[in-house]
């Protein structure tokens, strides 16, 4: 301690004391002190061990101990571990929260936006040097002197594993501990709390802090009541935050940091200014289709090169008698479009390309592979106010689903089908996309991929939540009903309920897949009709109690009421 004078004590907790300091050895620098009392030695200097890593981070967006020294008081008979820390005097977002939520205001998405770059980039340099954070919160995110968030206050494993000296309380813990959570810290805790952090920021206007504690303490025990709210904030947020959420906040199978930096390209990479020679920057024209291509190669990253030269091959495929690209250059034409995801233009090109090339293609081309086609409900969602885009994406998945080839392929599929009933999930945040979808037979198409691919969890658990994402319109429920209860207007019947609660039966041991059931059937019970059709096909208020009882969800319960009701 003799290398810090104390300005003044900032805060007491049970073990722990916070000063403003000033660091004498570094030009009376201020910064902050952290001084957490230990009732075992060996514990202290374990930790001291592995604060070690913690001292060595080196990051814009990421703060971390700048000291950690073990020190013993002879007044008290104490043990005690020092932290010496950055001082932020702008504070940190949960104050910038708390103000929101007293004036009940909305915060701007794309301060959002930015803000949400520059905490994954945080995690993502974190968690590639193996380091966890464990306490990833509001008040855990300061302010820097440019407005930009700095995650800070890293936490040791020997300090987070018994709270007795925890350096934080253990309300704040809990309240962002991710749902599989016991007493072990994992990167997807980190990725939870960081989906607790958007929601409250999405939030200001809706909910108290108290509140929005309890919503999220709901939301591990029943993700229906994430949908609730999905339905609140989409009216100031756009799909693309939604979506976020619903990644980040999923029970399992959560997205690692660096795949969310990969997907959600909110903060744009700063292109360095360098120079190219200018016969690689000229467009080759009047060659033939792989010159385009091989140029697409070298000029990936760079947007304006990209859209002249799909726009350029959409041009080719309106003169030439026969059109084709090779399987690499189809996976280019896919790298353009993920490494250019912003930009609109880049997009609707990239689509009118793989449509062209879909007549030509045969059965086990690439463009039938979750590889190119998972690229069109990612760009349809992050451009969902393009009218352009929704038609061209919509006319490409038309043309695939349409094609003779495909058509024998996509059934055989789990995972293409998987990843549409995702998408189909995605998209109906916009009850536009919802009466599309229903226009298009799509819950027909979903039971009918559900029935193929029973075996499949994976389908089990989106076709459901698919199915999910429709029901919650109003003017579908007509149609919903008909798949559901076995009528279809054009012949024929889907059995969508014995479906259903047949991948039940197979999956009731999925935590994952009974979650998405349950919240389907949920809903369904809400209709007199679909209960009425429930007892006619002799499903009894006690098979599915067992299902709620599997599930163990209180408002799940309250179904089974509703339809003994009826």
């Amino acid at each position: 301690m003799e290398n810090y004078k104390i300005v003044k004590q900032l805060g007491q907790g049970a073990q722990s004391t916070i000063f403003l300091v000033e660091d004498l050895k570094n030009e009376n620098k201020t910064c902050i002190l952290k001084k957490v009392e230990c009732f075992d030695e060996s514990e202290a200097n374990k930790a001291f061990r592995e604060s070690l890593a913690l001292q060595e981070l080196n990051h814009p967006y990421v703060s971390g101990y700048k000291e950690f020294f073990v020190m013993w008081e002879k007044k008290d008979s104490s043990m005690y571990m020092c932290i010496a820390m950055d001082y932020f005097p702008k504070g940190h977002l949960g104050q910038y929260i708390d103000e929101k939520r007293q004036s009940k205001e909305i915060i701007d998405e794309e301060k959002i936006k930015t803000w949400i770059g520059q905490i994954i980039e945080a995690l993502v340099y974190a968690h590639e040097k193996g380091i966890i954070h464990r306490d990833v919160r509001p008040n855990n995110m300061y302010v820097n002197e440019d407005g930009n968030l700095v995650l800070g206050d890293f936490s040791v494993a020997s300090v987070m594993g018994d709270t007795r000296t925890c350096t934080r309380s253990t309300l704040d813990i809990t309240n962002y501990m991710a749902p599989e959570m016991t007493d072990k810290f994992t990167m997807a805790s980190d990725v939870w709390a960081f989906g607790c952090i958007l929601l409250e920021l999405t939030t200001t206007s809706l909910y108290t802090q108290e509140e929005i504690m309890d919503k999220i303490r709901d939301i591990k025990e029943d993700s229906f009541v994430m949908e609730q709210i999905f339905e609140e904030i989409s009216r100031f947020y756009s799909s693309d935050i939604i979506s976020l959420l619903r990644n980040t906040l999923k029970r399992n199978k959560r997205p690692t940091a660096r795949e969310l930096q990969d997907k959600n390209n909110y903060k744009r990479k700063r292109r360095e200014s360098i120079i190219i020679p200018k016969d690689q920057t000229e467009l080759p024209k009047g060659q033939g289709i792989r010159p385009v291509v091989q140029y697409l190669a070298n000029m990936v990253d760079y947007e304006d090169n990209v859209r002249s030269a799909l726009e350029y091959l959409v041009e080719l495929a309106k003169e030439v008698e026969v059109f084709e690209i090779d399987a690499s250059g189809k996976r280019m034409i896919k790298a353009a479009m993920r490494n250019n995801l912003l930009d609109k233009d880049i997009q609707i090109a990239g689509f009118n390309i793989l449509n062209s090339l879909i007549i030509t293609a045969q059965t086990d081309d690439v463009l039938f592979t979750p590889e190119i086609i998972s690229i069109v409900p990612v760009a349809m969602e992050h451009h969902e106010t393009s009218a352009e885009l929704q038609q061209s994406g919509a006319a490409l998945l038309m043309a695939l689903a349409s094609q003779e080839g495909a058509a024998e392929t996509h059934p055989n599929n789990p995972e293409l089908c998987s990843t549409c009933c995702h998408a189909l999930w995605s998209l109906a945040v916009v009850e536009d996309n919802v009466k599309i979808a229903t226009e298009q037979k799509a819950i027909s198409h979903v039971c009918g991929a559900l029935k193929t691919h029973m075996n499949s969890p994976d389908v089990a658990e989106a076709a459901s939540a698919a199915l999910l994402s429709l029901t919650l319109n109003e003017e579908s429920i007509k149609l919903i009903y008909r798949v559901l209860t076995n009528e279809v207007s054009t012949g024929g019947h889907v059995a969508g309920v014995p479906i259903i609660l047949k991948a039940y039966d197979l999956h009731k041991d999925n935590a994952e897949v009974v979650e998405s059931i349950v919240s389907l059937v949920m809903e369904l019970s809400e209709y007199d009709d679909v209960c009425a059709e429930m007892k006619h096909l002799n499903v009894g208020p006690n098979l599915l109690s067992q299902i709620f009882k599997r599930f163990k969800e209180n408002r799940a319960l309250g179904a089974v009421d509703i339809w003994t009701e009826s």
